[in-house]
């Protein structure tokens, strides 16, 4: 029998198949079982802890939320929403100002974008860590700055007014390095011949990034706008380490956290609440793609 690269023509037939079963089985393993217990967990009063009973409950949960808790939900979908808005408006905005003005050759320009998309590499505990240290209100460096040009101090994460505020800028500050490399490569899919022509029609800079980079920048701009609300829906990793969830910045994911894996861990409560995260992100992530998609066919 004729040998192949990869086994003999009767063996070789299988090799595709094995390398769809060996990262299916990890997706049911993973991803699937995971999902199907959430919502299994959804309907019980099960605490987590090893031997505890499930003690199905069917809708409890589900009523206390919107019953007896509904404000700490209510006020963990508020600020949600508020850290989602602010987040994917601020990372677009500077991306695509950094895109506009580091869209250009040379090493320099390169050492430029790898510098600013280099936070995006950190991992979320050192960047906390990091920012925790120069926001500390007692002895770190932004507190000297500020006491130091209007002679007062300020709690900065500890501050029900600037906690949450903070955290989207420190967010902000470790993704826009992504979001610019998406617009780069939107702004080089733009031909030079629409440029030269919006020049012979004497438009100016303005006028130019008004109609022709900026609606042609749609599908960058739906890419990033979808992939920035989304991975901020769930956010609750720097929260966790920058404020613990207080002064205001307990999002909806990070009371999930604490809900199934706190101090008093309830899985049945966090699963809940995982539930209807899971529905908040659907309904954003439709709309947002159904709104954008439509925008890049009028345009």
């Amino acid at each position: 029998m004729a040998r192949c690269p990869f086994g003999t023509q009767r063996t070789r037939r299988f090799i595709p198949w094995a390398s769809i079963a060996i990262p299916g089985a990890g997706w049911l393993l993973f991803g699937l079982y995971p999902s199907l217990a959430t919502i299994g967990y959804s309907f019980t009063r099960y605490s987590g802890l090893p031997g505890t009973p499930l003690n199905f409950c069917g809708m409890c949960n589900y009523h206390a939320a919107f019953t007896s808790l509904s404000d700490q939900l209510w006020s963990a979908v508020r600020v949600t929403l508020i850290y989602v808005v602010g987040v994917t408006v601020l990372q677009n905005a500077i991306g695509l100002g950094l895109a506009l003005l580091l869209n250009r050759g040379g090493r320099s320009y390169t050492f430029y974008r790898a510098l600013i998309f280099m936070p995006q590499i950190f991992s979320v505990t050192v960047v906390g860590a990091v920012f925790a240290l120069m926001l500390d209100p007692y002895s770190g460096p932004a507190e000297k700055v500020v006491h130091s040009l209007f002679g007062t101090d300020s709690a900065f994460l500890g501050s029900s007014s600037l906690a949450l505020p903070l955290v989207m800028l420190v967010n902000v500050w470790m993704f826009s390095g992504y979001s610019m490399l998406i617009y780069i490569a939107g702004l080089r899919n733009i031909p030079a011949s629409v440029y030269e022509a919006a020049a012979m029609d004497g438009a100016g800079r303005f006028r130019t990034f008004r109609h022709v980079t900026w609606p042609l920048l749609a599908p960058a701009t739906t890419v990033n706008v979808f992939l920035t609300a989304m991975g901020t829906l769930g956010e609750y990793a720097l929260i966790l380490v920058l404020t613990g969830g207080n002064f205001g910045t307990k999002t909806l994911g990070l009371y999930m956290f604490q809900s199934a894996f706190g101090a008093d861990s309830q899985l049945g409560y966090g699963s809940m609440l995982a539930m209807l995260q899971f529905v908040l992100t659907v309904v954003i992530g439709g709309g947002l793609l159904y709104t954008l998609r439509r925008r890049e066919v009028a345009l």
